[in-house]
């Protein structure tokens, strides 16, 4: 069992580990499977050791409508606050594919905590040190978000509205490119209607099927792709490449009324950082945020463009 891996035990010599070993139960969870529900007693520390947890919370329980809170993949953590007060859960718990989940109870880590002071005080530090790199890009995120919240609400044009979108996201995500994919309501193809960052310049107006590309992907199975060594990956070997994918992609489709009609594309390349959790949610928000305003720009951009093409056909 590696905890090396989990930012929590990042720095930990390997006596001390050896500490936690004990008091850590293997949890194994089906896709769908729910880790803890919103209300469940908060008795234990989860450590996603393989795979990914979705955390939710219920907006309307008789119809199941749900609010994605965050995507938490492997070596992060959640409930760590329950290890100290014990309170109730806020939200829900659910893999996203099969995984596996570390426990720790509260019961476990006091029994650590009187046994071995030392080792758990420096558990504590670890929670401080993460807990504020958190609060930090939580804040960058609230930010980014108030940014993009004024660029929507004041409703310029489609293209004004994506390209300022896209240099407040790229610039929160330290991204070296961001593009906007939209669907052509006309013609069915995915085209690169924004774009801003390295090589964005011949990536406008690419159009490529709807079905076809990693974009496509990301739309086909409505989630959002966090994709980190591209060339080498062995599921996106026999996707189509289009000029736009670099080694490590952020894909988030947009969605209004259960209908796919864009993505949001952040890149970097070989020498940049994977995407984290913190970027996802980030994107996640952005692309909730601002898929309405960006449909209905689409919407009149395109209608426009017809009654044009219209007029002319009209006039010959």
């Amino acid at each position: 069992m590696d905890l090396k891996s989990v930012e929590l035990f990042r720095g930990f010599r390997d006596e001390e580990i050896e500490k936690f070993v004990p008091a850590i139960e293997e949890l194994r969870l089906k896709r769908g499977e729910n880790l803890f529900r919103e209300g469940d007693p908060g008795d234990a520390l989860y450590i996603i050791y393989n795979g990914s947890v979705r955390i939710f919370k219920t907006i309307n329980a008789g119809t199941r409508e749900e609010k994605s809170l965050a995507l938490l993949n492997a070596g992060t953590y959640l409930g760590e606050m329950t290890l100290m007060d014990g309170t109730p859960r806020s939200a829900s718990a659910r893999a996203e594919e099969d995984s596996i989940v570390l426990r720790i109870s509260r019961r476990n880590f006091i029994q650590l905590l009187r046994e071995n002071p030392q080792v758990a005080i420096r558990l504590f530090v670890s929670f401080m040190n993460v807990i504020s790199e958190r609060l930090r890009r939580a804040n960058e995120e609230l930010v980014a978000l108030y940014e993009i919240g004024k660029i929507v609400s004041a409703a310029p044009p489609l293209g004004v509205m994506l390209e300022k979108i896209l240099q407040t996201l790229a610039g929160a995500a330290k991204a070296d490119l961001a593009v906007f994919f939209i669907v052509n309501e006309f013609t069915g193809r995915l085209e690169a209607r924004g774009a801003v960052g390295e090589g964005s310049v011949g990536l406008l107006n690419m159009k490529f099927g709807s079905d076809e590309s990693v974009i496509g992907r990301a739309l086909a199975l409505r989630q959002t792709l966090c994709i980190s060594g591209f060339g080498s990956c062995p599921e996106y070997e026999c996707v189509k490449r289009f000029g736009f994918e670099r080694e490590m992609m952020l894909i988030a489709p947009l969605i209004r009324q259960e209908r796919p009609f864009g993505a949001i594309l952040l890149a970097r390349g070989e020498a940049g950082a994977p995407f984290d959790n913190a970027n996802v949610n980030l994107v996640n928000g952005v692309a909730s945020q601002a898929a309405a305003a960006i449909e209905s720009a689409v919407h009149r951009q395109e209608s426009a463009a017809k009654e044009q093409y219209d007029r002319r056909y009209l006039q010959f």
